[in-house]
Formats: structure tokens, C-alpha cells, sequence
């Protein structure tokens, strides 16, 4: 494995891209030479706008630096990424295992985030839930500039650990990162933009919230997942209190082995049913 300057050497004079004008902004010419040597680190900041310049996510960049051969946290990213819903418990307790075994700070946030999805599924599980995963946004995300795929996709987890103007603000953070530096993520800013138009839903602004779904299908259609825009639609149907077209999606859902998604939608129609009747 190379080192981290070692990587950022072989990347810039691959892309032929000049000592001068990746320092720009950030540190002068010299100090990056030496970032080059290993002779300094740079903050975590620097270093991450330095990958963005050479125009590579921070996974892609870990898989060049671990001589193209797959990472275990990319692996463990990778079935964090294809969760469906909080009630895989065993997928999130094998993910928590293959966490446990290292230091790594991002490894340890996964790890939390998982054990609070856990706690979901049980009695009077959410209010210790919500304890456990606040200060990955608190104390450390919210302060971060760029984040991370791995910080969205936490990010995007926990959203039901915050009040309405917190989420929204986590929100805009992230589809900003996603739109300036990952617009390759369109099944995760899918699911983004289906987390907003549940706040859109929670303050009854149901137009909103149909735009966003709009939004959401279009890009889970573009990217092949039929049961994001199966989701939306019957989440669109809902908005218009049209519960019988809302269960005809939410039907579909399961007949294309979407049951863990088609369950509890199935319930949320059933009680909006109730409610309005």
C-alpha cells in the first residue's frame, strides 16, 4: 500500500496537473511537496480537497492508494449502502461484527448508527436510539466542510434522531455535497430526497412533498430501482388521499420480492385510511 502523499504524487502527475495549481488556496508549493514526501499531514480538510481536485471520491481514492485491491471498509460501506430497511437484523448484526475489529473512526459511526437501528425495532427503542446517534451530527458532522459517502449515508440513516429545522439543514448539506462533488450518487440522493418529502409530509406541505417524491422517482428510475419509485409513487398517491392507489403500488411492491419495504408502507396507508375516515 502506498502512502497517502505517495498516492496524491501519482495522482496529480497522472492527471498532469501542477505542484502550484492543486495547492491553490491551501497551502503554497513547497508545503505540498512535502505532503508529497510524507514529511507533513495535512488536516483532514486539505487532504480531502485535494482528492476532490484530482477529481476522485475519498473511496476511489483508498482503492488507488490500497493498489486497486477492494478496501474492508468499502465492503462494509457497500452492504451499509444496500440495507433496505431496519428490520434486516442480521445483515445490520453481521455489519456491526465486521465493524468491531478496528479503530477506524468511520467504522465506529457505522457501528452506532446500526445499534440505534437495532433499538428501533424495540419497545420504547426510539428516544435511546436518538441518544446514541445525535452526536455524530452534533459534535462532529456539522462541523465538517465536504462530507464524506460514508458521512451522507449516516447521515441519511439518522434523520429521524432530529427536529424538523435540523433535518432540514442536514438536508440541504447533503444534497449540496452530493450535487458538487458526488452527482454520480443518484440512488443515494434518491433516497435523500425521499427523506425530505417526509418532513415535507410531517408540516403538511403535500405539494412539496410531491415535487420531492417527483424528484426521487425520476432518479430511482434513471439508476433501475423499481422499489424507490414504486415507494414514491404510492407515497404521491397518499399525498392526494388516494389510498387506493397508494395500496396498488405499495401491492406491486411486494409482488417484485419488495415485502420489507411493502409491509410498513402497507400499515402507514392503512392507518392515513383510518384517520381520514
Amino acid at each position: 500500500m502506498n502512502t497517502f502523499g505517495e498516492t496524491i504524487r501519482q495522482l496529480r502527475l497522472s492527471r498532469s496537473i501542477s505542484q502550484e495549481d492543486l495547492a491553490e488556496g491551501l497551502f503554497d508549493r513547497s508545503t505540498l511537496s512535502k505532503i508529497e514526501s510524507d514529511k507533513v499531514y495535512p488536516s483532514r480538510e486539505n487532504a480531502n480537497e485535494m482528492i476532490f481536485r484530482l477529481s476522485l471520491g475519498l473511496n476511489e481514492f483508498e482503492y488507488v492508494q490500497k493498489g486497486y485491491l477492494p478496501t474492508k471498509k468499502s465492503k462494509i460501506l457497500y452492504e451499509l449502502l444496500n440495507l433496505q430497511t431496519s428490520t434486516e437484523t442480521d445483515k445490520i448484526k453481521k455489519i456491526i461484527v465486521d465493524c468491531s475489529a478496528t479503530n477506524d473512526d468511520d467504522l465506529k459511526r457505522i457501528s452506532l448508527v446500526l445499534k440505534a437501528l437495532l433499538l428501533l425495532n424495540e419497545k420504547d427503542g426510539l428516544e435511546p436510539a436518538k441518544k446514541l446517534v445525535q452526536p455524530i451530527w452534533n459534535d462532529y458532522l456539522s462541523k465538517i466542510k465536504i462530507l464524506t459517502i460514508t458521512d451522507i449515508c449516516l447521515l441519511n440513516m439518522i434523520a429521524y434522531a432530529f427536529d424538523y429545522e435540523t433535518n432540514k439543514q442536514i438536508i440541504n448539506k447533503i444534497l449540496y455535497t452530493i450535487n458538487n462533488y458526488y452527482p454520480f450518487l443518484k440512488s443515494l440522493k434518491c433516497s435523500v430526497l425521499i427523506n425530505l418529502s417526509n418532513l415535507h409530509i410531517d408540516e403538511e406541505n403535500y405539494q412539496k412533498a410531491k415535487d420531492t417524491l417527483t424528484q426521487a422517482d425520476k432518479l430511482a428510475q434513471e439508476v433501475g430501482q423499481y422499489d424507490k419509485s414504486l415507494l414514491c409513487r404510492s407515497e404521491i398517491a397518499l399525498c392526494d388521499q388516494d389510498y387506493k392507489q397508494a395500496l396498488y403500488y405499495a401491492d406491486l411492491l411486494n409482488k417484485i420480492g419488495a415485502s420489507t419495504v411493502a409491509q410498513p408502507l402497507k400499515e402507514e396507508i392503512n392507518n392515513k385510511q383510518k384517520l381520514h375516515n
